[in-house]
């Protein structure tokens, strides 16, 4: 979970995350240019002509993570529909659908490892349902 750590003091717990979980990691090079791709995205993401206040990045090689700080400017509709173009685009680039909702994380034996959603679940887990930052440390 280094890349969360490296994200800025003021991208805290109670920020709004967007996460879209691949079947397959990702190899070195697909990460690397996933990170630059979401690093690029967030830097020119907008809402109602205002920049936002995000961070992209891949997490433990299966899942792309937009982060946003939403005190003082909420992400729009509009803006999340960018969000999901983006996510498509990269998704067709590296062969990955980044929008099957049952694909889970579960930490088990102190890795995040690839699993299918169940309501089940008592490990820790992250699915596109996490919201806050905070549920990912």
């Amino acid at each position: 979970m280094q890349l969360i750590s490296k994200l800025a003091p003021h991208f805290g717990p109670e920020c709004r995350v967007w996460v879209f979980i691949g079947k397959r990691a990702l190899d070195a090079t697909e990460t690397a240019w996933a990170n630059e791709q979401l690093a690029a995205f967030t830097h020119t993401w907008q809402t109602h002509g205002k920049a936002m206040n995000a961070a992209g990045f891949v997490f433990e090689n299966h899942a792309l993570v937009i982060v946003a700080n939403e005190a003082g400017l909420q992400a729009s509709g509009c803006s999340i529909d960018k969000i999901n173009l983006q996510i498509r685009q990269m998704g067709s680039e590296l062969g990955v659908d980044y929008f099957e909702r049952m694909n889970t994380l579960v930490w088990d034996n102190n890795t995040w490892t690839l699993s299918t959603f169940s309501p089940t679940e008592t490990r820790r887990t992250v699915s596109a349902a996490t919201q806050l930052l905070g549920e990912l440390l």
